[in-house]
């Protein structure tokens, strides 16, 4: 049951749709609750999808793509879906990707139920920036955990399950010093401590200690012995804003500060919220001195990869090593596009679309945003294939090399 707030939202959606439509079109269109509509045409489907991102797309201010015109553009094609009885799966992804074209969220995805087949299509910005820059490749993820064990000098190697891949080792430092090395393929630690078996927990509890979620406890990471710590996000695709906290600001000696962030407040493009400080506060159990602390990116290190690697690049003895990231930096929850004006909305099964898109325009220091351009190493280290195939990681020995050496 809506509450007085929800329906005077609602109100104020319907009323700001019409206004929106009749000020700046000769035409009115349908005006439609963009987060629970059905559509039974291919226009409809289309003009709940633009309305949607109208009105709740975080990055108009500085996002280059002329929306009014992708609607005049876009339009026709899809009445031309209904006028000849339907869209091929393949004719229908080249209409919606060709929409979101050059759109900056690398986050955002369009999923649509064609009308004809049944099946579900996709469109994704980042599918027409990505895979085209100068350096992209896949991750090679098992083939990279494959050469730890085997690694000159490594000690204590972990390795976790399928339910959650995570590893761990000990390299030598300088001296008797130790290197601890974590690497995990998503971000989901605060929910996986509750039910996965201890020893698919065995890495994590190895870096960070029996507490995990407590931050640094009595695990390797805080031991006196250790003079550094690499956090390898490489192949991250990102998970739980939730896991920034204990995993990563509990590697920080104080709060972690990274720039700042709003959300829209309401229906106009330009509807922002004023910026807000970014700071994630730091575990009481977290590291003091001055351990360097470096991330392992590469270019399909994603959302909250970027933001662990943003945040080391704040700490004074933070380092990021590896490539330029994927560039969905900017976070988003599930559900928030009635209570944030932005962020996901429809429902797939019961409505046949959904929207993925964030809701948190996040920007660093310098009020620079990073989306669709992604985090840019202090120390660069592109990705060597042949180097893999005859047993070198590359990218982890640049940072072994670099924390012996400081070069």
């Amino acid at each position: 049951m809506l509450n007085n707030v929800s329906v005077m939202k609602r109100i104020a959606f319907v009323f700001a749709v019409a206004l929106a439509f009749v000020s700046c079109r000769k035409e009115a269109v349908e005006v439609v609750d963009p987060d629970r509509h059905y559509c039974y045409t291919y226009a409809d489907q289309f003009k709940t999808v633009w309305t949607g991102i109208d009105q709740g797309y975080l990055f108009w201010d500085h996002d280059t793509v002329d929306w009014d015109a992708v609607y005049e553009k876009m339009l026709p094609v899809f009445e031309n879906f209904d006028k000849t009885g339907g869209a091929t799966d393949n004719e229908l992804t080249d209409a919606y990707q060709t929409m979101v074209r050059g759109l900056l969220d690398h986050h955002m995805y369009v999923q649509v139920k064609n009308l004809k087949t049944g099946n579900a299509v996709y469109a994704d910005p980042a599918w027409e920036e990505v895979p085209f820059r100068d350096y992209y490749h896949y991750t090679p993820f098992d083939q990279q955990v494959a050469l730890l064990s085997t690694m000159e000098g490594v000690s204590n190697y972990k390795s976790g399950g399928n339910s959650f891949p995570c590893h761990f080792a000990l390299f030598p430092g300088n001296g008797s010093k130790k290197i601890a090395y974590l690497r995990f393929r998503s971000f989901q630690v605060t929910s996986v401590v509750n039910y996965l078996p201890a020893a698919e927990l065995a890495p994590l509890r190895s870096f960070y200690g029996t507490g995990i979620v407590d931050g640094v406890t009595n695990g390797w990471a805080g031991n006196d012995n250790v003079e550094a710590v690499i956090i390898d996000v490489r192949g991250n695709g990102g998970g739980q804003l939730a896991d920034l906290k204990p995993v990563v600001a509990s590697l920080s000696a104080s709060d972690v500060d990274l720039g700042y962030s709003r959300t829209k407040e309401g229906l106009g493009r330009l509807d922002y919220s004023a910026w807000t400080p970014f700071i994630i506060r730091c575990p009481d159990n977290h590291l003091w001195g001055d351990k360097k602390v470096i991330v392992l990116t590469d270019v399909n290190s994603v959302s909250c990869s970027e933001i662990t690697a943003l945040m080391v690049q704040s700490m004074p003895n933070g380092t990021v090593i590896g490539e330029r990231t994927y560039g969905a930096t900017c976070p988003l929850i599930s559900g928030g596009h009635d209570m944030l004006y932005s962020g996901v909305f429809g429902d797939y099964g019961r409505y046949g679309y959904y929207v993925y898109t964030s809701n948190f325009d996040v920007v660093d220091k310098n009020y620079q945003s990073l989306e669709g351009e992604g985090v840019h190493p202090d120390i660069e280290c592109l990705f060597d294939y042949n180097a893999l195939l005859n047993g070198h990681d590359n990218q982890l020995e640049r940072a072994l090399e670099f924390i012996r050496t400081g070069k």
